[in-house]
């Protein structure tokens, strides 16, 4: 069973909390977009406002909300800007990582719960280039009594906002280890330069260590570290989860902004249906088209963070669920993706229907809610996935649970 935990406020009073802090950033979404770089104002507002401490319990100054909960949250950021949502995805990741870990763990938790508690905020050095897969040359090394990180990540998704980055690395035993070091560590260098043409504010940049001092306390217990694929925190359960909450929010923004320019409209085609866009059955349609669209996306996502909290709850209490209830977790999310990322994307092709060239102005930038879902559903291509279901529903062979990128051996 799913462990309800009470909120500290009541649900209603942290939506007024937070529902200004949503509006400004969704009102400044288009400007952002267009001036790019890394601006830490919208992550402050956030945190200020208590976005990232919604899943950190009462007693370390979160909020203790259920995963469910927390979720409907997470889809409002990414309804408003889906930049900022995908730049806080290894944030929201962590502090699952952390709720989920057992007791004998309750040092490392109860050391990040207080951070997290504070208003900490995680950032990832996961990803590299030229790498084998399932290997990191980002090295921990021991040296006189110390260790010391050197190593360059790629794609170092919310670093850039970030106080704290994860990393995964490999040790002196050539094992993966993994570990937290502070942002603003010396020889830490982050640097904007994702250059993708979408998530374009997601500080997706690269990161390199020049030996960088770590602390033993902020290495990973062993079995817990970031590649690990057989815990569901860290497992593509979990992580495509973040990207199917993000895409949902992008398609709910979509159809927000195609409704707003339709109300909006004064001018119409000779050929239209209508005299009054607002009247024109054939806008009319294509809107409650899509709006049914965004309602079904909406109902096969929030049918997975009940299913996900109780696979976090089993993790905390040192439970081991069956290999059958993993694979059905996974089929389901796996399952999901196909639905949500294929629609999200014909959902953000279909609102330029509703009106002329002005729908296409860059002061709008209702194309920004077409390239971000396009790079979110290119991170885990759907033609694999969908191969991976096959495989499962006819072979039984079980779904993935690890995701790594690299060279074959």
């Amino acid at each position: 069973m799913t462990q309800t935990i009470e909120p500290v406020v009541h649900l209603d009073t942290l939506w007024e909390q937070l529902t200004p802090v949503f509006n400004e950033i969704a009102a400044t979404a288009p400007a952002r977009e267009s001036a790019g770089g890394i601006d830490p104002t919208s992550i402050h507002l956030l945190r200020d406002a208590g976005f990232t401490r919604l899943r950190i319990p009462q007693a370390h100054g979160g909020y203790g909300l259920s995963l469910p909960q927390a979720y409907e949250f997470f889809v409002a950021l990414a309804a408003a800007d889906s930049n900022l949502a995908q730049a806080l995805r290894a944030h929201w990741s962590f502090v699952e990582d952390v709720l989920s870990r057992p007791n004998e763990q309750s040092a490392f938790v109860q050391r990040w719960l207080g951070r997290l508690g504070s208003g900490v905020i995680i950032g990832n050095a996961i990803t590299e280039r030229g790498n084998q897969h399932g290997t990191n040359t980002t090295r921990v090394t021991r040296r006189d009594g110390q260790w010391l990180l050197n190593g360059t990540k790629y794609y170092s998704t919310g670093t850039g906002y970030a106080d704290w980055i994860a990393v995964a690395a490999t040790g002196d035993d050539d094992q993966p280890i993994s570990l937290t070091v502070p942002a603003e560590a010396p020889g830490v260098e982050i640097v904007d330069d994702w250059d993708g043409f979408g998530q374009k504010l997601t500080a997706s940049g690269t990161t390199h260590f020049k030996n960088v001092t770590v602390d033993d306390i902020e290495i990973f217990p062993a079995g817990h570290g970031l590649e690990s694929g057989e815990r569901t925190a860290y497992g593509q359960a979990a992580w495509q989860t973040i990207h199917l909450a993000t895409l949902v929010g992008i398609a709910r923004a979509a159809l927000s902004d195609a409704t707003q320019y339709v109300r909006s409209r004064t001018r119409t085609f000779s050929h239209g249906a209508a005299d009054d866009v607002r009247q024109d059955p054939q806008v009319l349609q294509l809107l409650g088209e899509l709006a049914s669209q965004v309602a079904g996306l909406e109902t096969v996502f929030c049918a997975i963070p009940p299913v996900l909290a109780d696979h976090f709850a089993a993790d905390a209490r040192g439970e081991a669920l069956s290999g059958d209830e993993v694979d059905a977790l996974y089929a389901q999310v796996y399952q999901a993706q196909q639905i949500i990322a294929a629609v999200t994307l014909d959902v953000t092709t279909k609102i330029f229907e509703v009106g002329g060239a002005s729908a296409t102005s860059r002061t709008r930038a209702f194309d920004r809610h077409w390239r971000n879902a396009r790079v979110l559903a290119s991170h885990n291509p759907l033609i694999y996935r969908a191969r991976i279901l096959g495989d499962y529903l006819v072979n039984g062979v079980s779904p993935e649970r690890k995701y790594t990128v690299g060279y074959g051996a």
